[in-house]
């Protein structure tokens, strides 16, 4: 029972870490080059960031993804908390997380000082037509 638990943990410790890793997903210049209205499909979106974090369906047939930044490890915490025993892995997954925010707190204040003024951002929402197709998204 401990090595299954101990191994869907390292899974999720590893989803969230390759979420972080390489160039932001959360930019406004990556989700621009990559997220193109009126021609990127919901497959497509599902390939870049993978499941959404909440999905929303209106009654024409167009729907909303919402992405967190921070969703893979939130979740990965919010879930070793539950399980018998995992009480040192679940604080170890929040220290990740509160690295992670301290890396985007320094990146924020490098982007400031050199003058960079790009747009990122913790929630993505994207938007899609009855075709499940993008026609906008929201940073």
């Amino acid at each position: 029972m401990n090595k299954l638990v101990i191994g869907v943990v390292a899974a999720l410790l590893l989803a969230g870490c390759s979420s972080t890793g390489g160039e932001d997903k959360f930019s406004q210049r990556y989700i621009s080059s990559h997220v193109i209205a009126d021609k990127t499909t919901q497959a497509e979106v599902q390939a870049l960031y993978g499941v959404p974090d909440s999905q929303r369906s209106n009654s024409d047939g167009s729907s909303r993804w919402t992405y967190d930044k921070g969703g893979n490890l939130r979740t990965a915490s919010g879930i070793a908390g539950y399980i018998p025993g995992a009480g040192a892995i679940s604080s170890a997954l929040g220290m990740t997380q509160s690295a992670n925010d301290a890396a985007d707190s320094a990146s924020s204040a490098s982007n400031k000082l050199t003058g960079n003024t790009e747009h990122h951002g913790d929630t993505l929402d994207i938007y899609f037509n009855k075709n499940k197709v993008v026609t906008s998204w929201s940073l």
